[in-house]
Formats: structure tokens, sequence, C-alpha cells
């Protein structure tokens, strides 16, 4: 009668190794897999976002969209450049209270210089704008925040550069610390925050001019390091484990329960465009046919866009979430990934060619190889003739080793064990000798003009 033969119930329902909240569960009375925690509760815990702004006043869009979402923020600190006059109209794009700030050293300093009041704070930037749900998790009863980290391992990150840079520059600070933190994942505690930056300073200049101070003979050959230039929360994080303070977080291995992020980016071609020079801007433009999509299901929020982006994207009802198809089962991803060229074999290509010819005639004698400069230094051919014998047997044995004669070449017998006598008189030295020598030569030019080659 029906043409699936199982039948399914709302009772259990299996979350695998998953980290959720309340918000997340659904009618089922049987849970299996999930670690449950504790949402965030605005009256135990101010959290202020810091975001890191540049030219083209990218973070209006998420001012202006941060009301629609989820979020714990009480506060948003903008970290403007110097030269940037600060936007009179914030209170306009969000209810939530909106501080500019101006900053005195380099943007990547933003985590240590933003004026944060509450005891909690985030990160991000411009090109991002808030999630639709910024699912911040704390453990029940003590109340810790839940911050996921990556397995500094190579699969996950000493394959890659810059995550091996971050984990390096870590390890400056306590030494086998193993975790790497995103930025943006991390909840950072304001005082924490001081301390780590009072002494990451100290240790690497107010601007970070001695970061790579004690890796010239890397710089020498590379010429230029490709990792952090500020502070990291990877960095961080190791800080508060030399401290033994690691444990005011909770920290969970996002490679097995995995992450729900924050902060979507949104600009992702503008943050690509943004990072080069004039000259690399002007050569990107003039070679680039800007055809190329994204692939990025996280910037679809809604059921309608995900299910409509036209790349594939699936709409995760449950968590409110947009993914690419690869992360279902039996799903094909939407931007297929080729291995290196060196990684994959080389594919066969039948031709049909026709038989040709050789290209070259077979040799019916064997090529004379001349004695090298060194060979009259030494008298090997008088011991090897002595063996021989003075027979006329003897010499054109000789010959037929040396290659001068084939076993074929009757015609040319009678001349080549002439030479072979004019030689072994050479050898012995004399004036007969070189009389003969002479003699054989001239007998030899004579063959040449009645033998034709």
């Amino acid at each position: 009668q029906h043409e699936d033969p199982f039948r399914y119930t709302k009772v259990i329902h299996n979350y695998a190794a998953t980290n959720l909240i309340p918000r997340h569960l659904g009618p089922e009375y049987i849970i299996h897999g999930a670690k449950l925690y504790s949402p965030w509760d605005p009256t135990r815990i101010n959290v202020t976002l810091v975001v890191s702004e540049w030219f083209s006043d990218r973070s209006t869009h998420l001012l202006k969209t941060l009301d629609q979402k989820d979020h714990p923020f009480s506060e948003v600190i903008i970290m403007l450049p110097p030269i940037i006059a600060e936007r009179d109209d914030y209170e306009e794009l969000t209810v939530v209270p909106v501080r500019p700030q101006h900053r005195q050293g380099p943007d990547v300093l933003d985590l240590c210089d933003a004026t944060v009041n509450s005891e909690w704070f985030m990160l991000t930037n411009s090109y991002h704008h808030v999630a639709r749900h910024v699912d911040l998790m704390f453990t029940p009863g003590t109340f810790k925040p839940v911050v996921p980290f990556t397995p500094a391992t190579y699969p996950f990150c000493f394959k890659f550069a810059y995550c091996k840079e971050t984990v390096s520059l870590a390890q400056r600070f306590k030494a086998g610390f193993d975790k790497v933190v995103q930025d943006f994942d991390m909840l950072y505690k304001t005082e924490e925050r001081n301390k780590f930056c009072d002494e990451w300073k100290s240790r690497f200049g107010e601007q970070g001019e001695d970061l790579y101070k004690r890796e010239k003979h890397r710089l020498l050959t590379r010429k230029k390091i490709v990792g952090p230039t500020g502070p990291t929360a990877t960095s961080y994080t190791s800080f508060l484990a030399r401290e033994g303070k690691d444990g005011m977080y909770k920290l969970t291995d996002r490679s097995l329960y995995g992450a729900r992020d924050p902060f979507i980016k949104i600009f992702y071609k503008e943050e690509k465009m943004d990072s080069y020079t004039p000259e690399e801007l002007a050569l990107k433009t003039a070679l680039s046919n800007d055809n190329q999509t994204d692939c990025n299901c996280k910037a679809f929020e809604t059921k309608e866009s995900c299910e409509g982006s036209g790349i594939g994207c699936l709409w995760r009802e449950r968590f409110e979430s947009c993914h690419p198809p690869e992360m279902f089962d039996d799903g094909t991803p939407i931007c297929p990934v080729t291995d290196a060229p060196t990684m994959a074999p080389t594919t066969y290509i039948e031709f049909d060619l026709e038989q040709t010819d050789a290209p070259t005639i077979t040799p019916t004698r064997a090529p004379v190889v001349p004695d090298p400069w060194f060979a009259a230094l030494f008298k090997n051919r008088e011991h090897e003739r002595l063996k021989l014998g003075d027979t006329e047997e003897g010499l054109e044995e000789e010959a037929l080793r040396d290659g001068e004669l084939q076993e074929d070449d009757d015609f040319f017998v009678d001349e080549i064990i002439d030479d072979l006598s004019a030689r072994r008189t050479e050898d012995a030295g004399g004036s007969e000798g070189d009389a003969d020598k002479v003699k054989e030569s001239s007998d030899e030019e004579e063959t040449s003009e009645e033998v034709p080659a």
C-alpha cells in the first residue's frame, strides 16, 4: 500500500554530536547525541560589538539590519580610520547605541585599542553583518561561555601557512598550545583582554613592529611571512592557558561538535578588491571577467532566498540556516574542488597513427671510437697483443674485438691486419717503426682511392 516501508516518529530525534540550546529542539521527547547548553541571559551578561571599519562606510549595512536580528549586543563600537569623519545619523540606523572611535594605531590592533565599557565583547569587521541568530551558548549553572576551537593538526591547520603561523605566534605565550580559535568566534572578557594586550605590546611593540623580529633568517629567504600582523584570539587563549585562566571558557572541538557563525560575510569580492594595491587592482580588473559566483550559502538567511539562490543551497528548517548540499547525505558540491595537477594521474589518450619507417638506417659497421687523450700513458695494448700472439689469426681476433672489423667484412681483412701491424711497430718505437708508419699511411691513401666507401 505504501511505497516507503518505514514509519517515522517525532518522539525521538538523533542530533548526533551537536551543540544545542533549547531553541533548536523540536517536539521530540527522547533526544540522542545532543549537547545541551544554556542561551545568553541579558540580565547576567552585557556584550559589546566592536566593528572594524575602513573607507567605504560598509558598516552601514550591518547597522541597518541589526534590529532584524536576534543578538545579545547592548552597544556597537565603530573603529574608524583617523581621517574618516563619523556619521551623525547612527541613531537612525538602529536602536542599539552606536559609538564611533578613531583608531590611533594600525587596524590589526582594534582588538586591543577598542575602548570597551562592558564586561564582555565580540569582534567583527564591516565586510560582515550579524547572523540571523547569534546563538551564544553557556554551560548550565556555572554559565561559562562556550567557545569553539579547531585542533592544531595538519589536516585542519598546519597545511595552511597562515594558520600554521598563527599557532606559532600563540606558542610564544604557552609552549605546545594546540588550539586555533577564530577571532570572530571568541567572546572576549575585557579585563583579561587588557592584560593580554599589555603583554603583547611589550613583547612585539606598540604597533606590532617587532612581531617577526626574531624571524629575520626566514625573511631573508621568503621576503614575506604569511601570517597575522596583530593579536589574535588564538594568542589570547594561549595567554589565558599559560595564566591558568582558560577555565573561564568551555572550549569545544568544532571538528566534532560543529559551530555556528555569529557573523556572515557578505562583501566577499569587495574585501578582496580592497586588499589590492592600485597596480594590482588595475591588473586584476583588466584580466577579470567578473562572472564568478561566491558559492556562499550562508549569505541567504531566509528559506525563500536560500531555495531560490540558483546555486543549489538547501534550507535546514530546524536551525533556520542555509547550507551547501554537500553537508547533507549524498549531496553534490556546488563548487567542485579539483586536485592539484601533480596529484591526479595522467590520462592516456589513444592516437590512431599510421605506421612509419624508422627514421634512421641501421648501420652495417660498428662505429670506430677513438682512443682518449690519456690512452698513450698506458701500455695496455702491448700486454693484450702479447697474449694474442704474432699470428695473423691473433691480429684478426684483436681487430674483431676492437670493433674495427665485422665478421662478414672479408674485403677489408688484409688492410686492417696491416694497420694493426703498423700500430705495434709504432708502440715499440724506433726509426724502422716510424718509416713503416709513413709507408702504411701512404698505402691507406691508395686503398681509399681504389675502394669506394
